[in-house]
């Protein structure tokens, strides 16, 4: 396989957790996550942040690293009835839901006699997308202490529903996830790579490139895996067809791959 297409398939927008990365934001972001979620204190969790700041990514590395969290569900778009979502977690108990009579009441009673307080989590990623009863729903639940949930929102959406006054009096985390520093995602571009040995792609790379990318993604995550995956595609492609004015890492082929993905518009 060309260096470079190897290189692309690196950076593509995707959950593989041999990529992960181990920056500030994230490493206090996944602590505090564990922190929460081991803690009998804590049944409502909120993990805020902008969109494409790795929100996702990090409930994925929680879902398949922590072993120790019992994740009952994940959901990753918040696409059901209340009674759906009640059913779905009665049948975690053991228990079929299939009586037409059962109300919500009594959905909830079959929960809270079957299950240990707190000891399931419930990881809901775009929750920004609940309705009001789902989000009630929610509350009461975690205010029984059925389950635990794990909220990942946007940070905007997320503020509106902690200004809520039956959300400020609850006993609940929130942990924020930030943009990456530049130094950051220098060191990531480097340590993905070096794990498959390209070593010359990495040498490449001088500080005004680094500069580029970091400028033009604001240090959003997805954004620079994006940036940095068309990046590689324009030069495998152009060393196939002998472009060789597009054959390297250089500003013009990272303004083309900007505007391959957006990031700059040149209309």
């Amino acid at each position: 396989m060309n260096q470079f297409l190897e290189a692309k398939n690196l950076f593509k927008d995707d959950f593989d957790l041999e990529g992960y990365l181990d920056s500030f934001s994230f490493e206090h972001a996944k602590t505090e996550l564990l922190r929460s979620l081991n803690s009998p204190d804590i049944p409502l969790i909120f993990l805020l942040g902008n969109p494409g700041y790795g929100k996702s990514y990090l409930l994925k590395f929680i879902e398949q690293r922590a072993d120790a969290i019992k994740i009952a569900k994940f959901i990753s778009l918040p696409y059901f009835t209340e009674r759906e979502f009640l059913e779905n977690l009665v049948e975690i108990a053991g228990v079929q839901a299939i009586n037409k009579r059962y109300d919500l009441e009594v959905l909830m009673k079959t929960l809270k006699d079957r299950l240990n307080p707190l000891e399931y989590t419930i990881i809901i990623d775009e929750a920004q997308l609940l309705n009001h009863k789902q989000m009630e729903l929610i509350r009461i639940l975690s205010d029984m202490r059925i389950f635990k949930f794990l909220l990942a929102m946007h940070k905007k959406d997320g503020h509106k529903i902690l200004a809520k006054s039956h959300f400020k009096s609850r006993t609940n985390s929130v942990i924020y996830m930030e943009a990456l520093k530049k130094e950051e995602i220098e060191r990531y571009i480097t340590n993905r790579l070096l794990s498959r040995n390209l070593s010359n792609i990495v040498s490449a790379f001088d500080s005004s490139d680094i500069n580029f990318i970091y400028k033009i993604s604001q240090g959003n995550f997805r954004l620079m895996k994006k940036l940095l995956s068309a990046l590689f595609e324009i030069i495998d492609v152009a060393q196939q067809e002998n472009l060789k004015k597009y054959s390297k890492i250089r500003e013009a082929t990272l303004t083309m791959a900007a505007i391959d993905i957006g990031l700059i518009n040149v209309k």
